[in-house]
């Protein structure tokens, strides 16, 4: 497995995926060229030795928190599920990001166990603090979306961050 940062070339890849595995919120395929064009530093692609895109996480830095990276999405295709690589490319993803980094964040669906599971195995394997909050409610949202709850994991330091 190679992980990389994405390329605008991936953003189709990286939309089929998402139609394709299901459970995650499907943007429009204009967002993911956009994400792996723009947004290439903070985010990652897993692809497979045959050239196929197993995996990717979208995330950004908050322009009012520069020492965080937020995940924003992490996609896994299917024939790769629990094969640990949504934790290999969230280390991929940290050990990339330049030292004012100290933060990485996410927010997490009350009925998504999975995420909630990587990001606090990823805090309790690097020895730092996975701080739990409530962030954005149902009521935000125009749908039926459930309420998105904050996960804030560090300090994160250069060893903690290329920790695996």
């Amino acid at each position: 497995m190679q992980f990389r940062r994405p390329r605008a070339e991936d953003g189709a890849a990286m939309w089929r995926l998402v139609k394709e595995m299901g459970g995650l919120e499907l943007n429009s395929a204009y967002f993911y060229v956009l994400f792996a064009k723009d947004f290439a530093d903070t985010g990652v692609v897993a692809e497979s030795e045959d050239g196929r895109l197993a995996g990717f996480i979208a995330g950004h830095r908050p322009p009012e928190r520069p020492d965080a990276v937020f995940v924003w999405q992490v996609g896994v295709a299917p024939w790769m599920r629990r094969q640990g690589l949504a934790r290999r490319m969230l280390d991929a993803l940290l050990a990339a990001q330049p030292a004012e980094v100290r933060w990485l964040e996410a927010t997490v669906s009350p009925d998504n166990a999975a995420s909630m599971q990587l990001f606090r195995s990823s805090a309790r394997d690097r020895g730092v603090d996975c701080q739990e909050s409530e962030y954005l409610g149902a009521e935000l949202f125009p749908n039926s979306h459930e309420a998105e709850n904050l996960f804030r994991i560090g300090p994160l330091d250069t060893e903690s961050k290329n920790q695996s």
